[in-house]
């Protein structure tokens, strides 16, 4: 696993010196000289309900259009391709949770945050017939998550702070697709995840969540640093769009809610469930660039990332409305185990 992961990290260095090679550096491009700006999300996730919203109401065209550019939106399956495109300049702007843009930085990838959608309280589903009733009780028992991902951190902080050690259990990397054949299955006993497929479950009578622990999943806005860095005054415009979109979710709930479901192709009441446990007024405050820093040391200490990450340096608050308070407030991060059980695989041909 490790092995692998270290690979990962040298393609994405080759990579972005290849495509380096090919450009001019430090050459500054006016809004003229850009024919596209192409969005990236991955997954299905209902807190990329902003990005969503923007998108179905044309918001980003609205900016892009009378500059004479098309915006491109393009939906990813597996996080490392995400990476891959912002260093070979094939994507501008990703949706995502903090912990890519993490790994793309740790790798020499340019890449910030510039913005954030929202933030949510991280869950772990159990069987609704299940006697497991608190973190503790998961001591022993497998653990579905997608490795890497905010709900890796949330669920290794949750068990540490139920003072179970990440080797007192064991943990399965899988997609999210794969994950849910395996709980519902009950080849896993519990599931680390992320709206929608916790409220699927719920609605569906197949799983119940845990009491809620103090891990956060930051639902951000990335673009490429070379993209920021060339064109200042679109990549404002573009986090004005976020902005705007967030505060038109609030003031208009039911409309929102009915659009992020014909978005993701799912069903109204998923989406009325997962709703309040989202924060839409979400900014990029110190608490949340500390909650990023605290991910970022996860990622190093379990050897998902090889170089040190400074949070302040990935995270761009130039754009955002940084003064704004959230109103989700975060402890102070605490240190996870060093080490990270080896991953078996339960279903051939996982990601």
């Amino acid at each position: 696993m490790k092995k692998g992961i270290a690979l990962i990290s040298t393609l994405f260095v080759l990579v972005l010196g290849i495509s380096s090679c090919g450009r001019q550096n430090g050459t500054p491009n006016n809004n003229s000289s850009i024919k596209e700006v192409r969005f990236g999300s991955f997954s299905v996730a209902v807190d990329y309900g902003p990005y969503l919203i923007a998108k179905n109401q044309g918001w980003f065209e609205e900016v892009l259009e009378p500059k004479g550019i098309e915006a491109k939106y393009e939906l990813f399956q597996s996080l490392p391709p995400i990476n891959e495109s912002l260093a070979t300049d094939r994507i501008d702007v990703v949706f995502q949770a903090a912990p890519p843009a993490i790994v793309g930085k740790a790798a020499g990838i340019g890449v910030e945050i510039v913005g954030i959608s929202s933030t949510l309280v991280q869950e772990i589903l159990v069987s609704s017939n299940s006697t497991i009733n608190s973190a503790k009780d998961l001591k022993g028992q497998k653990i579905a998550v997608l490795a890497g991902s905010s709900s890796h951190y949330g669920l290794l902080r949750i068990l540490d702070n139920a003072g179970v050690k990440a080797s007192d259990v064991e943990v399965i990397d899988l997609t999210p697709p794969d994950a849910k054949n395996a709980f519902q299955t009950g080849q896993v006993t519990a599931w680390a995840v992320w709206p929608p497929f916790v409220e699927q479950e719920e609605i569906a009578g197949t799983g119940r969540v845990l009491p809620q622990g103090d891990a956060y999943i930051n639902s951000i806005m990335a673009v490429r640093s070379k993209f920021a860095q060339e064109n200042p005054q679109l990549a404002q415009e573009l986090v004005d769009v976020l902005e705007r979109s967030k505060q038109w979710m609030i003031d208009n709930p039911d409309q929102a809610q009915q659009i992020v479901a014909q978005e993701l192709s799912l069903s109204l009441e998923v989406i009325q469930r997962a709703w309040p446990r989202h924060d839409w007024t979400a900014q990029l405050t110190p608490e949340v660039v500390q909650d990023i820093q605290a991910k970022a040391d996860f990622l190093l200490n379990t050897d998902f990332i090889q170089n040190q990450v400074n949070a302040s340096e990935l995270v761009n608050t130039s754009f955002s409305q940084s003064n704004q308070q959230s109103q989700i407030i975060f402890t102070d991060p605490i240190s996870l185990l060093p080490q990270l059980p080896i991953f078996p695989t339960l279903i051939p041909n996982a990601q």
